[in-house]
């Protein structure tokens, strides 16, 4: 029976199991066919363009958008909007077009010019939507984007322009004055427009003209131009070989896109030497010397921010010529100033190897930073080369370690009061005196006998000027004198850390009574329960026990033998 019943159960389930599955497939099939059908419904209009060569870059040609309609109903108040990309513009139209109403299965059209930039890419391309009504009355739209071919123009080489002058019949005479041609050809394949030369004579030459920079007329290729300069040769031509640079400025359009360029050449101008040796011949050039710090000392610490302290500077001719007429020139920036007196130095002359020493009393800015800081110096100074005087400018750079007072105060509490097993509070307060900022500021509580909730703190970064207060809640174990320290630590403005600790030594009461205990004589007397009852009560009980127990050790003697007796356990009474 039992089995017969557990067979018809396992048949039950298996045609229930195949009824489900031919149902989720029914289900699955109409659920695919609604997808298609749905999919079907939303592509109904095919956007598409007629056949089109590549647009050369800055010209123009004629297109045609088809709209064709592939759904079951029309497409009613048709508008197709066209958006042309960077390098493409709808030429002499407007960029939204109205079509008449497109019937199921037809097509509409429209007709539109574009017109591609000078500097337009290859791939370009046109955004196309088209909006309209459909039978439910509703607002659609359908929208691609079509590619539209470009021939861009090609990149072009910057046209070199070749710079030459007019013949010199003989060298160059110092002091002589002469004029000299400039041709400028365009030996390109492109046209060089917003042309500028900058002349730069050598030492030996002086340009006379009003101005260096000459405008030139634009060169088409295979063109020149000319400029005139008028030109004098130096009191003193060290060098046969003088010379003019030439910078030529200009621009070039290179697949329709102005490009900037720029060219320098040198023109070689023979002169005449008016300065020789004994022999006839051409003279040397004597070493420039330099003048260079060669040792420098600051006192025997870091310059404290607004201290003072003396700058000690010894200089050194490291040349093999004679230095004349030296100034020194020291500058302490924003961190240093010169404390009374000038901060410029004369020397009238320092031998070749020479040493001189100047000391600078110096102060430092309050609000100087910390760590290395500059100071600079500058020399200016003559010297004899041969027969002529050169001058010559330099400048060196000391550098100085600044030190920032430490100036951060901590105030410890007053002693607070404390209560055995109730939470109490130790609060300190602090300020940051200093110019500079204090940084990773922790406190931490040590000792026994107490429990907190934090006992380190971290409290970050405190600014120049900044306070705050430190905090640490506390509860005691039990009452007296508790012992107690609190540690700080931080880094002050030179990056140094510190310690601080404050060794508290604190009084801490008994716990006290609930204070909504009655007293004594507050509870009843008369006719209701009394306290003294209640001790009377306590000393009767007392005493029934202590009989009790008497009586029951002397049945148990009693039952025992004689011989038996403890008789030192407990005395007769």
């Amino acid at each position: 029976m039992k089995t017969s019943f557990l067979t018809r159960a396992a048949a039950a389930l298996l045609a229930l199991t195949a009824a489900f599955a031919a149902l989720a497939a029914g289900g699955g099939l109409r659920a695919a066919a609604a997808t298609a059908e749905e999919a079907g419904a939303a592509a109904q209009v095919l956007i598409s363009r007629s056949s089109l060569s590549p647009i050369p870059a800055g010209g123009e040609a004629r297109l045609t958008l088809n709209f064709e309609n592939r759904g079951d109903s029309a497409l009613r108040e048709p508008i197709a909007v066209v958006t042309p990309s960077e390098g493409l513009t709808i030429w002499g139209e407007a960029s939204s077009f109205a079509l008449n109403e497109i019937p199921a299965g037809g097509t509409g059209s429209v007709s539109l010019t574009l017109r591609a930039a000078e500097s337009a890419a290859a791939a370009q391309n046109i955004a196309v939507e088209l909006r309209f009504i459909g039978d439910d009355g509703a607002l659609s739209t359908a929208s691609d984007r079509l590619s539209i071919p470009v021939e861009p123009k090609a990149a072009a080489v910057q046209p070199a322009i070749a710079v030459s002058r007019s013949s010199i019949s003989s060298p160059i005479r110092p002091g002589e004055e002469f004029t000299l041609n400039l041709t400028f050809e365009n030996r390109g394949t492109v046209a060089a427009t917003g042309m500028s030369a900058v002349i730069t004579p050598s030492e030996g030459l002086t340009l006379l003209n009003e101005s260096s920079t000459f405008l030139l007329s634009d060169l088409a290729p295979g063109k020149s131009a000319k400029t005139t300069l008028r030109l004098r040769g130096a009191r003193e031509i060290t060098a046969e070989n003088q010379s003019l640079s030439v910078e030529l400025r200009f621009a070039y359009e290179s697949a329709g896109v102005p490009t900037a360029a720029s060219q320098s050449d040198r023109l070689n101008i023979p002169a005449k030497v008016s300065v020789t040796t004994s022999s006839s011949e051409t003279r040397t050039e004597a070493p420039v010397p330099n003048i260079v710090v060669k040792s420098f000392t600051y006192g025997d610490k870091p310059a404290e921010a607004g201290g003072k302290f003396p700058l000690s500077i010894v200089l050194e001719n490291t040349g093999t010529v004679r230095c004349e007429n030296i100034v020194m020139s020291v500058d302490g920036g924003e961190n240093f100033t010169v404390d009374g007196g000038s901060n410029t130095a004369h020397y009238k002359a320092l031998a070749a190897g020479g040493t001189q020493t100047q000391t600078l009393n110096m102060q430092t800015v309050p609000t100087a930073k910390s760590g290395a800081q500059p100071i600079n110096v500058s020399f200016k100074y003559e010297y004899l080369d041969g027969a002529r005087r050169a001058s010559v400018t330099s400048d060196l750079r000391l550098t100085v370690p600044v030190s920032q007072p430490n100036r951060f105060e901590i105030t410890p509490p007053a002693s607070p009061a404390l209560e055995e097993g109730t939470e109490g509070e130790l609060r300190f307060s602090y300020v940051n005196k200093g110019k500079g900022e204090i940084a990773n500021l922790e406190a931490e509580l040590v000792g026994e006998g107490f429990a907190s909730p934090a006992r380190t703190q971290y409290l970050g970064n405190v600014t120049a000027g900044g306070s705050g207060n430190i905090g640490f809640a506390l509860t005691p174990d039990g009452s007296g004198e508790l012992k107690l320290t609190v540690r700080i630590r931080y880094e002050d403005a030179d990056q140094k850390q510190q310690t601080a600790e404050f060794p508290l030594k604190l009084e801490v009461s008994a716990a006290a009574l609930p204070d909504d205990l009655p007293e004594i004589e507050d509870l009843p007397a008369k006719g209701g329960f009394s306290l003294w009852w209640l001790l009377a009560a306590f000393a009767a009980i007392g005493v029934a026990a202590a009989g009790t127990l008497l009586a029951l050790r002397r049945k148990q003697r009693q039952a025992q033998p004689l011989e038996n007796w403890d008789w030192d356990s407990d005395e007769e009474e």
